[in-house]
């Protein structure tokens, strides 16, 4: 008896010893987390996981030796009871200093080696301890335990590490980015609205073109002003094979995705528009043929497979369009001096959709972008492209040497198209139904290029929303308070859906407005009976100067600042819808100054000129019918 003992006193000192050596071997990572070295972005779930493991590590051990201690009792033996094991820790009762988020990347690269040398040491002692508790006949379950907590410690390193050589490869070197932290910078324990990242890894290790649809569906909603972070965030980690992987099988998906590089989404565009043209090419010539074959075929009620071939027919020679007005609109960049354009965005059929820029927004230190309307489809993009292409000209001329813009057009919406007639549809240039759709797209929009964005110093974004786009620009800055842009350019302008200027959440508005431009005549014309310049059309009024997009921007109460552009006298020939495109004219005072606002030259720019009167924007007298 006294032999049998002895040997189980001896186990219970192979498990002290075991315990003081592992047993604090979480302490370390847990005195990182409570010091505040990881803010935000799921560092509460992961302290807490931490946590759990510290103390399942400690009662394993605790237990382990409780279970000798009792057998050598029960055999007789005089066994005092084991020393506290438990190692003490204070623990975080305030929360982040100051409001500060972050990560402090020195310190918890130092968690990381601490948790890897607690992956590698904790196996090991769990084979110790099963065989001290085998000699002593007792339960090896606590052994278990302590093998598990060194695989949660492995299983973290790998997530831990990869995220910190994403950061280390950005231009901050001690914190976490917005952007990084929007991701969570530790997968699982990152707060994931709608699931976005459980699907972005599942993208990665499966590349399931239904998942990436998923993450475009809930981007375009613009309700998480993170998801392109986090997005971004998700792509730094991949491998460039994997990124490569994704592109090829999935490129039309990636191109359109927030917080994926620029020269990424350009490629994968690209490469999308050059699969499809050729799909297209092929499968006309198959239709001419059938559609030559059925033309002597007899009539049928409906029209028959000569009506479907005719219609597949004109759907495909329309996609055959826009990939030509695309082709042309990209082939403005890199000529007289400007820089490559890169396709940030395309979606074929129907009225279509697309992104360019005019310069890397990703390395600009000034980007511009630019929001068309009324009337704007992809196969007519070429105006708005041109616009977008010479406002980088003159942006470029007056900027500070050394300076990189970049001047995007971004057709992200379906604009309102304007047909003759009465004007009472939900879709019409009237109501502000289609802007309301689009502003959650732009507002995703501007978060991947803040997102992806890498100049070295801080970047000046503005927003140019022309005609129905100042609309839908409106309503997007009201959802990204402070976030959404430095600055906004509204150009012929109806209304923002805003009461005051300081409600859209930017520094500075300005206004561009030609006294004689019938569309921002919409904000403020006191028509009578509702006629509107725009032959034909009526409108819908409201009253106390209000009209249907909230209050007129060029009024003195909004309060936005107004920078002088040329103007035509009412009622000449230049009063119609071309002096509502004009202010992009060369060598015009609009153009020259919007360059200024761009560059955030705001002296240079020509004194704001006084608001119009009422006599200014009354409609002129109509000369016929």
């Amino acid at each position: 008896m006294a032999g049998e003992t002895a040997g189980l006193e001896e186990a219970l000192g192979r498990v002290v010893r075991l315990a003081g050596d592992h047993i604090g071997a979480l302490d370390s990572s847990m005195r990182c987390m409570t010091a505040h070295a990881w803010v935000g972005g799921g560092a509460g779930p992961f302290a807490q996981a931490m946590g759990d493991q510290r103390g399942r590590l400690q009662r394993a051990f605790e237990s382990a030796a409780d279970q000798i201690a009792e057998r050598i009792r029960a055999l007789g033996g005089q066994a005092a009871a084991p020393p506290p094991l438990a190692t003490p820790l204070a623990t975080a009762t305030t929360s982040a200093r100051d409001g500060y988020r972050g990560m402090e990347v020195a310190a918890v690269t130092r968690m990381v080696a601490d948790l890897e040398r607690a992956g590698n040491d904790l196996p090991g002692a769990g084979s110790l301890l099963s065989a001290a508790l085998s000699m002593a006949c007792v339960s090896a379950v606590p052994a278990q335990q302590v093998a598990a907590v060194g695989t949660w410690a492995s299983q973290q390193v790998a997530e831990l590490r990869g995220r910190l050589t994403v950061l280390q490869r950005r231009p901050e070197t001690d914190t976490a980015t917005a952007a990084m932290l929007g991701f969570g910078l530790f997968g699982g324990f990152a707060p994931d609205p709608d699931s976005v990242g459980a699907l972005l890894r599942g993208v990665a290790t499966g590349g399931d073109p239904a998942a990436l649809k998923k993450v475009i569906e809930a981007q375009n909603t613009g309700k998480d002003p993170a998801l392109a972070a986090r997005v971004n965030g998700w792509w730094q980690t991949l491998d460039p094979a994997t990124r490569q992987r994704l592109v090829n099988s999935a490129p039309e998906l990636v191109g359109q995705l927030n917080g994926v590089p620029a020269a990424t989404r350009d490629s994968a565009n690209r490469l999308y528009m050059g699969s499809r043209k050729a799909e297209i090419d092929r499968r006309l010539q198959q239709l001419r043929a059938l559609a030559e074959h059925l033309e002597g075929a007899p009539a049928l009620p409906g029209g028959g497979p000569r009506f479907v071939v005719r219609r597949e027919i004109e759907e495909l020679e329309a996609q055959r369009r826009q990939i030509a007005a695309v082709d042309k609109s990209l082939a403005l960049g890199g000529v007289g001096g400007r820089p490559p354009a890169f396709l940030l965005h395309l979606e074929l059929g129907g009225p279509g959709k697309v992104a360019i820029s005019f310069g890397d927004p990703d390395k600009a230190d000034s980007v511009v972008t630019s929001v068309p309307g009324t009337g704007s489809t992809l196969e007519g993009i070429g105006g708005d492209a041109t616009r977008a292409a010479t406002l980088w000209d003159q942006a470029n001329a007056s900027a500070t040497a050394g300076t990189e813009t970049a001047s995007i057009i971004w057709l992200g919406y379906e604009a309102p198209q304007l047909d003759a007639g009465i004007v009472l549809s939900d879709t019409s240039v009237a109501s502000p139904n289609l802007a309301q759709a689009g502003a959650g797209t732009l507002a995703g929009f501007l978060d991947g290029l803040h997102a992806t964005h890498q100049a070295a110093g801080a970047a000046r974004f503005t927003v140019l929303g022309h005609s129905y786009g100042s609309v839908v620009t409106g309503m997007a800055a009201q959802t990204r308070k402070g976030t959404f842009a430095d600055q906004l350019i509204l150009l012929g302008s109806p209304g923002t859906m805003a009461a005051r200027a300081s409600d859209l959440g930017v520094k500075k508005v300005w206004v561009g407005e030609s006294p004689q431009d019938p569309v921002a005549d919409l904000g403020h014309l006191p028509l009578s009976g509702g006629k509107n310049p725009f032959s034909g059309l009526l409108l819908p009024w409201l009253p106390n100067g209000q009209g249907p997009f909230g209050t007129d921007p060029s009024n003195t109460a909004f309060g936005a600042n107004r920078f002088a552009v040329d103007s035509t006298p009412a009622g000449s020939p230049g009063y119609d819808v071309g002096t509502h495109s004009a202010y992009w004219d060369r060598r015009s005072k609009s153009l020259r100054n919007m360059g200024f606002i761009i560059n955030g030259q705001d002296t240079r720019v020509s004194e704001q000129v006084p608001p119009p009167t009422p006599a200014q924007h009354s409609s002129p007298t109509p000369t016929g019918d």
